[in-house]
C-alpha cells in the first residue's frame, strides 16, 4: 500500500495506491481509515474500486 497526500484548498487528501485488496468489510474499512488519519492526518482518501472488494459494494 502506497499513501500519497494531495493538497487542494489546503485539504489534506489521501490517495490510497495498493494492488491487494484493503476493504472486505465493515471493520477492514474503519481499520483503513484511521491507520490513514494517524499517518497523515488526512480526514478524505481516493481509493481505487479495485482495492475494494465486490461484495463490499452490494
Amino acid at each position: 500500500m502506497e499513501i500519497n497526500v494531495i493538497k487542494i484548498n489546503n485539504i489534506g487528501i489521501a490517495r490510497i495506491k495498493s494492488d491487494e485488496i484493503l476493504i472486505k468489510d465493515g471493520q477492514s474499512a474503519l481499520d483503513l481509515l484511521a491507520t490513514v488519519t494517524y499517518e497523515t492526518d488526512c480526514e478524505r482518501i481516493i481509493i481505487d474500486k479495485s482495492a475494494i472488494a465486490e461484495d463490499f459494494l452490494t
